[in-house]
């Protein structure tokens, strides 16, 4: 199409600078404490966009072919992207133990699952690498199923952090107004155009092409949300220890969940002692005796 390369250039013109404006909104917020892993994320997603934007205009300062600067960005963003993933896991992490605060022994539930989740996506993506069509493929076939694959599974587990957040924010004391819910909505929103562009992702080719552009949308609209809850302020409940009501199911499941998994206590019960017996008897003959004329 037409349209699509001006747009793609952009959106990819303007993301590094909204990826600046999203980590100096979490500074200016005071989240670096309250959300050390996303300000991590935050932080090593503005260096990767800006080495990735230099390569993208390198051609302005030195000489390069075009398939060498499309090769060097291709490879340099999926190895950024890589580490971002590792770097999402842990910011998803510690959303998801934010929101179940009030429900350890769930929390703790949650957490395995969620950590099982992931070694089985890392083992799909490895499984799906060691194929025979695909691992005595091309190497451009290759890279396009791992990436792909990769893309997928940190979609995945974004989608479904952003599903259970809007499923359960109120049960859990929070609204759509609090920062824990704006991070899982941008996520979301990201992990959408990830979806679509990994589905349309067949084989590595333009930079410019419309699968690319869908990813862009989400990443601009990623960074645009986080900007708008970091920069706003935060309604002061959602900044105050959550309690739950006594008549909330939520503590019962968070009860029988953190009795699941504890070894349970142990009574012992022995024999009575032989001592014991033989002054039964004896208090029982006395009596028999002192009745008796």
């Amino acid at each position: 199409m037409i349209w699509t390369k001006p747009l793609l250039h952009l959106l990819v013109d303007i993301e590094p600078w909204l990826n600046l404006v999203a980590f100096l909104a979490v500074l200016k917020a005071g989240l670096s404490k309250r959300f050390p892993s996303m300000t991590a994320y935050l932080g090593f997603r503005c260096l990767s966009e800006a080495g990735l934007y230099f390569i993208l205009n390198e051609h302005h300062y030195i000489s390069v072919s075009l398939s060498t600067q499309t090769l060097t960005y291709i490879y340099s963003y999926w190895i950024c992207y890589a580490i971002g993933a590792v770097a999402i896991f842990f910011a998803l992490q510690e959303i998801f133990t934010a929101v179940m605060e009030p429900v350890p022994g769930l929390q703790r539930l949650g957490l395995l699952a969620f950590r099982w989740v992931s070694v089985a996506s890392i083992v799909l993506v490895l499984g799906m690498t060691a194929l025979p069509s695909h691992r005595n493929g091309l190497n451009d076939i290759l890279l396009a199923t791992v990436t792909s694959q990769i893309m997928r599974c940190v979609a995945v587990l974004e989608i479904f952090l952003l599903a259970y957040l809007a499923l359960s924010v109120h049960s859990l004391g929070r609204s759509f107004r609090g920062r824990v819910f704006g991070i899982g909505l941008g996520f979301g929103l990201e992990a959408a155009g990830e979806l679509i562009c990994s589905l349309m992702y067949t084989k590595p080719g333009s930079m410019w092409s419309l699968a690319n552009l869908f990813l862009e949308f989400g990443s601009v609209a990623t960074l645009l949300i986080w900007s708008a809850y970091f920069l706003l302020p935060e309604p002061a409940e959602e900044r105050e220890p959550i309690t739950l009501p006594l008549t909330s199911p939520l503590l019962r499941w968070n009860a029988i969940a953190s009795a699941l998994g504890q070894r349970p206590a142990h009574v012992a019960l022995g024999t009575a002692s032989s001592a014991f017996f033989l002054q039964d008897v004896e208090q029982v003959v006395d009596k028999f005796l002192t009745k008796t004329p």
